[in-house]
């Protein structure tokens, strides 16, 4: 019966700690609903699991690190800099820029 038991028991001690797990590399798309592209009035903006292209004609930035909370995402960028999206619906996310102080009203580009 302990053997039963014992293996049991610890599968779903495992089963507990992987649901609570964070998301690792290659980040899933489906737990970041700000990925594609943006028009932030200013700029068009487009975020991949992997990077953040600050406009069209910019080169994309390698996202270092980020952490997801409250619909509100921080991003570390490999150049240091400190980014934030907020998304409100499928179709509309706030833009704000730790670094840089900047702030934008975005909506999702058709495609």
């Amino acid at each position: 019966m302990t053997r039963t038991v014992l293996p049991a028991a610890l599968f779903s001690a495992l089963l507990i700690g992987a649901c609570s797990a964070p998301p690792s590399s290659p980040r899933p798309t489906d737990q970041l609903p700000f990925m594609g592209s943006w028009n932030c009035g200013a700029t068009t903006m487009t975020f991949t699991p992997e990077s953040y292209l600050p406009a069209n004609d910019a080169s994309p930035i390698r996202i270092a690190r980020f952490s997801t909370q409250n619909r509100v995402t921080t991003m570390t960028l490999a150049d240091g800099a400190v980014i934030q999206v907020q998304w409100q619906n499928d179709n509309q996310m706030t833009f704000t820029s730790q670094t840089t102080g900047d702030s934008f009203d975005c909506a999702r580009v058709a495609g």
